[in-house]
């Protein structure tokens, strides 16, 4: 099994985190099936999360912190929007 370095995989989630949430989500969320992109790119990033830690050994706290990392996005990006409709 390949290892994913380690740089890859922050590079990736700042950027998901950085990009996503204060960015694409927020725009995602103002047209329309918006959310259903969110949905989809939510559970893409899970899968690719849980796809960077899957040499720790452990499947459940994976599968835990892949959920967390892929899920903090979408939360900042639902606040960022709903503070740029005020």
């Amino acid at each position: 099994m390949t290892a994913v370095p380690n740089s890859l995989a922050g590079a990736v989630t700042v950027i998901a985190l950085v990009g996503g949430g204060i960015f694409l989500y927020p725009w995602l969320l103002t047209r329309r099936g918006g959310a259903i992109a969110v949905a989809a790119i939510t559970a893409a990033l899970a899968a690719l999360f849980f796809y960077f830690d899957r040499g720790s050994g452990n499947a459940t706290a994976s599968a835990a912190f892949a959920l967390l990392w892929a899920a903090a996005p979408a939360a900042v990006g639902v606040i960022v929007f709903r503070l740029q409709r005020r």
